[in-house]
């Protein structure tokens, strides 16, 4: 079955405007009185859920490890003049490819949980060697937990319409194996004057993680200041009751006692 990430135009749809507003105002809210100036995006894809940082004034940079996802960003930025280095590279090689360091290290859009645990903890060390001392690393995720604790099967989003009219279904369907992993089936149908004229479909094969190995392995690196906040984050809620969070953990500067 096709992968999405080799269809950066069908994964950029649900990505609107409004949606980019959120995401502006959460990372307004989630950074204020951070001193932060230069980013680094190591899971960049389109760049959805990475332009609105431009907006804010901030220096961005991004990687992927999807050539397909990078051009689509490319040419957005061209499209809008804005001035964003892209690289394409595996996040868990990041050091490799970056021989300087930013105030924030970010993995956006639930990546983490395309590479196994253990990846995890090992991206986790590489998004910290491109850190400068007392910087910041960030990233959002799928609240596993709370999804397979409800034992998740089914997830149909709010259906919404493209500029010319066309109503577009999003629907989920979860398969879960003996190893831990998923497997999440993805259609995508396409309707007008009532009627289905095309559909698509696709698979994300995901390994769930808690936040308590990423938290645990973060304080062992001798990060600190860890906050936990619902993404996009409108209103505070108990981490049980958010079904994607964001994590924003501060490294130890070894100047300083803090």
């Amino acid at each position: 079955m096709a992968d999405l990430y080799d269809y950066p135009e069908i994964y950029d749809e649900r990505f609107t405007e409004r949606a980019h507003q959120v995401y502006k105002n959460h990372y307004e809210k989630i950074f204020a009185g951070i001193d932060i100036h230069s980013i680094l995006d190591c899971s960049f894809g389109t760049g959805c859920l990475t332009f609105p940082l431009v907006d804010l004034g901030y220096e961005v940079s991004g990687s992927d490890i999807s050539v397909p996802m990078l051009e689509q960003a490319a040419k957005k930025a061209r499209d809008k003049a804005l001035s964003v280095p892209l690289s394409a590279c595996d996040f868990r090689e990041l050091s490799q490819h970056y021989g300087q360091q930013f105030d924030c290290v970010m993995s956006t859009g639930n990546a983490l949980a395309h590479v196994s645990n253990s990846d995890v903890i090992k991206t986790l060390h590489e998004m910290d060697q491109c850190i400068n001392p007392g910087g910041y690393l960030y990233f959002d995720s799928r609240n596993w937990e709370q999804s397979l604790k409800n034992d998740q099967r089914f997830l149909i989003s709010q259906p919404f319409y493209r500029d010319d009219g066309v109503r577009v279904g999003y629907v989920q369907v979860w398969d879960y194996h003996d190893d831990g992993s998923l497997t999440i089936n993805i259609l995508h149908s396409y309707e007008k004057d009532g009627k289905i004229f095309k559909t698509n479909d696709f698979q994300e094969h995901l390994n769930p993680f808690t936040l308590d190995m990423v938290t645990s392995e973060l304080e062992k690196m001798r990060y600190s200041h860890i906050i936990v906040k619902p993404f996009p984050w409108f209103d505070d809620k108990s981490f049980a009751d958010t079904s994607w969070y964001c994590l924003l953990a501060k490294k130890h500067n070894a100047f300083s006692f803090d």
